[in-house]
């Protein structure tokens, strides 16, 4: 392949419903892999839920977590973290409880969901991400509204702004495509020289960045046109044939 690096989204592109890898998906994978072009994991889980993957993959590759809080190496060396400020935490915290709005809460220390006693009051934690849901559409538009006033965070919707089922708040300046960005710079790979392949609204940026960004069939609208193509959906090993074809036309 010309291109020399290759950044996979996990949920909705490489991993089926079942949240595993078609046999065509990681034969087409651990091919690239072999031809020499980089391999990146990036997704919005935390770490420790991506390590079952590569051992289904059968190989070592960087993996960017967390939307892109966190870096780390094929070997599982912690590169680079992006954490939120303690007053950002406590102002989430504070908007989840006043809205009556669940959360989900990612740290280096592990997951905790808001029903959880461990939870965002805990200070000790290094808090990365935190995902906000509600069945109540208006206290999550509220809680948006609040949270974008801050200046300080980076916010993803997934809906939309006047109906959001759910939202991502991380550190401001962070994202996929910012990760992205730097673990290119650490390999001395050109963004030029990057293919992404996503599904998702946090994949925008990662795609818009990319030399060749590349949208899943079963992608929201928004997310495709911000590709320069579309693969098939991912239910029919679309990240699998995308891969053989862009290694075919690289050695026609």
């Amino acid at each position: 392949m010309r291109w020399k690096l290759l950044a996979l989204d996990l949920d909705g592109t490489l991993l089926d419903q079942n949240g595993d890898v078609s046999e065509e998906n990681a034969a087409s994978v651990r091919e690239a892999h072999a031809s020499g072009t980089h391999v990146v994991l990036v997704s919005g889980r935390h770490h420790i839920r991506i390590m079952p993957i590569l051992d289904r993959l059968g190989i070592h590759v960087p993996i960017i977590s967390t939307n892109g809080c966190e870096i780390w190496s094929a070997s599982g060396r912690l590169l680079d973290r992006r954490v939120l400020p303690w007053k950002d935490v406590e102002t989430v915290h504070l908007l989840a409880f006043q809205h009556h709005v669940h959360y989900r809460a990612y740290c280096a220390e592990g997951v905790f969901d808001s029903e959880q006693r461990n939870h965002l009051a805990q200070m000790d934690y290094s808090w990365l991400k935190v995902l906000l849901k509600s069945g109540d559409d208006s206290s999550l538009s509220v809680a948006y509204e609040r949270l974008l006033a801050t200046g300080r965070l980076e916010l993803t919707v997934y809906g939309s702004l006047g109906e959001p089922r759910q939202i991502d708040v991380q550190p401001k300046g962070t994202g996929k495509a910012d990760a992205l960005s730097k673990l290119c710079r650490m390999l001395d790979i050109r963004r030029e020289e990057v293919v992404a392949i996503g599904d998702d609204r946090n994949d925008i940026g990662m795609l818009r960045f990319a030399g060749l960004g590349i949208a899943m069939a079963n992608a929201p609208e928004d997310v495709r046109a911000a590709a320069d193509e579309i693969a098939p959906h991912y239910l029919d090993s679309g990240v699998g044939r995308t891969i053989a074809r862009l290694m075919r036309s690289a050695t026609a």
